[in-house]
């Protein structure tokens, strides 16, 4: 029987094997029920000016990442910057929550700057994300722009979502990407008629109520969805709530990549505000997403997902990608499916990363975690979805991604053009860590469509700074696909705060020699881009995925 016929009874039948080959067992369950203290998690905004005030967020967290709404302790608090303003020690007590927030932080010393927090009671040291203070003509915005809720396959309401995201996990950027279409739980025509008639205007209202110039971003989006074994999955963000238009997977003039980016780009046409496409997992065999066997438009999708909660897919499993997409059929044994394979192609394609978790958790994901029951609560208020479910049982996950934004300012305007001009990096959840990837003193952000050399012959300059969240383990100059250069670190979780920075650089003086994919495809110039490994107490260390930079001769 042909696969593609099967349609969600393919989605049905997966699940039903993933649970039955990873049930956890009632007595794990139920150990789980008793949350446990595990850790501490520190959150400030990744860039400042000197002197300026921040505010701290920080976090109890127990054995499944859950907030340890009871946790009571205290914590001293040291600055890397002796001329830094911090409170001596924050204590938590039941009625925080598992939440504090504390103001008035203040950094004084150009450079990059860390506030440790170590446990009275125990003496482990928590470390926070960096921060590099100094003068900046952009900062580092952080955010989670795929998630789903109720409105589709997901739990809870948009609502609960953005403030968890907001006031809890301190991000600055969140999207909802509800579904278009649905197999499994709803019917695809009936997810598209109640879509069309009134959830993605409930979408849109409700990022427009979070939506506030220099505060928080909320985009209007949805998720363009092709059915199990048919097709790969592309979300779609607006820049305007009152221009935003559903262009579903089902309508005849919208139901392929190119009609759906011909219909965008007469929209793009029409409006001042922007729109901009990014296709996700596009290694997973259930949803494979081939970028040589379509005309891919990478002005209107000039990103990848390249990391969500179901792997990476920068390159394939057997060839050492120690994260390969392992959800659902797993990843697909073809080329042409990896973001490796789009560049190749010779698309500029961006990478960035988000969650894809389907609940109310924006920039913390949680399947990846020990198999545990949500509570009675979390059942009444989220109801029946993914966010739920997926938490019994291993699901062959990791923790989600988050994407940073390189922009002036925090806008829905400068959102956007991070998107579209591919401004942003990714990384994984939690870790906040700043990347500077440079080629020639050209950095992501700079770069138009490539670095320009006067001869391929020309020699380039090839620098990385790194500020990581846990003691840097690896940062790799991929060159052309292949692993180029490498700054070493250590696999030491418990390492010296100095083992959390990393430099490198290089003269590359190779002539340019470029990619093909066949005799009609390939680049026009080299392709670079970095991947940052860190290491970590805890079973996933941060990861990092920077680039790509073009390099071509004029």
């Amino acid at each position: 029987m042909d696969r593609t016929s099967l349609g969600p009874l393919v989605k049905a039948r997966e699940t039903v094997k993933t649970f039955v080959r990873s049930a956890p067992s009632p007595r794990e369950l139920v150990a789980n029920r008793t949350q446990r203290f595990e850790r501490l998690h520190a959150i400030l905004p990744s860039t400042a000016t000197p002197g300026e005030p921040l505010s701290l967020t920080v976090q109890a967290w127990d054995q499944c990442e859950r907030l340890l709404r009871d946790f009571e302790g205290t914590a001293t608090v040291e600055a890397t910057d002796p001329e830094a303003t911090h409170p001596s020690s924050i204590s938590l007590d039941p009625t925080d929550g598992g939440l504090v927030r504390i103001d008035g932080i203040r950094f004084d010393t150009p450079g990059t700057h860390y506030l440790t927090l170590r446990d009275r009671k125990t003496g482990e040291r928590f470390v926070s994300n960096p921060v590099r203070v100094g003068d900046h003509d952009r900062r580092v915005f952080w955010g989670d722009i795929h998630l789903h809720s109720i409105l589709s396959d997901g739990t809870d309401g948009l609502r609960r979502g953005y403030r968890f995201g907001r006031d809890v996990m301190a991000l600055d950027v969140v999207a909802y990407t509800d579904h278009d279409t649905m197999g499994f739980f709803i019917p695809p025509r009936w997810q598209r008629d109640r879509m069309h008639r009134e959830y993605f205007d409930r979408i849109c209202a409700v990022a427009d109520e979070f939506d506030e110039d220099g505060e928080f971003v909320a985009l209007p989006a949805y998720e363009w969805t092709k059915q199990p074994n048919v097709g790969g999955h592309i979300n779609v963000y607006f820049e305007d709530s009152d221009d935003a238009t559903l262009f579903d997977s089902l309508d005849p003039t919208s139901n392929t990549y190119e009609r759906l980016w011909e219909r965008l780009r007469q929209w793009d046409d029409e409006h001042d505000s922007r729109v901009v496409t990014i296709p996700h997992h596009p290694a997973e065999s259930m949803y494979p997403f081939d970028f040589s066997d379509i005309d891919y438009d990478d002005d209107l999708a000039p990103l990848v997902e390249v990391y969500s909660q179901w792997g990476s897919s920068e390159y394939p499993g057997h060839e050492g990608n120690d994260r390969p997409l392992a959800m659902g059929q797993g990843e697909i044994d073809e080329s042409g499916h990896y973001v490796r394979d789009a560049h190749r192609l010779g698309y500029r394609t961006g990478m960035i990363g988000s969650a894809d978790f389907h609940g109310p958790r924006p920039g913390h994901s949680l399947i990846h975690t020990r198999p545990h029951l949500p509570s009675a609560r979390e059942w009444r208020q989220g109801g029946l979805g993914w966010g739920s479910i997926w938490r019994m049982w291993d699901e062959r996950s990791y923790p989600g991604g988050l994407s940073a934004f390189l922009a002036p300012d925090l806008t829905r305007e400068s959102v956007l053009s991070a998107l579209r001009s591919r401004s942003v990096y990714a990384t994984s959840q939690p870790h906040r860590i700043l990347v500077d990837f440079r080629i020639d003193g050209v950095d992501v952000a700079e770069q138009t469509d490539a670095v320009l050399v006067d001869t391929p012959e020309m020699a380039r300059e090839v620098t990385v700074e790194v500020a990581g969240t846990e003691p840097i383990a690896s940062v790799t100059v991929v060159k052309n696909g292949t692993d180029r250069w490498t700054v070493g670190g250590t696999d030491d979780p418990g390492a010296a705060l100095d083992a959390y920075t990393a430099t490198g650089e290089w003269t590359d003086d190779a002539p340019l020699s470029g990619m093909s994919w066949d005799e009609r495809r390939g680049t026009g110039g080299d392709v670079y881009t970095v991947r940052v490994r860190q290491a970590s107490r805890y079973e996933y260390p941060g990861m990092a995925w920077v680039g790509p930079i073009w390099v071509e001769s004029r």
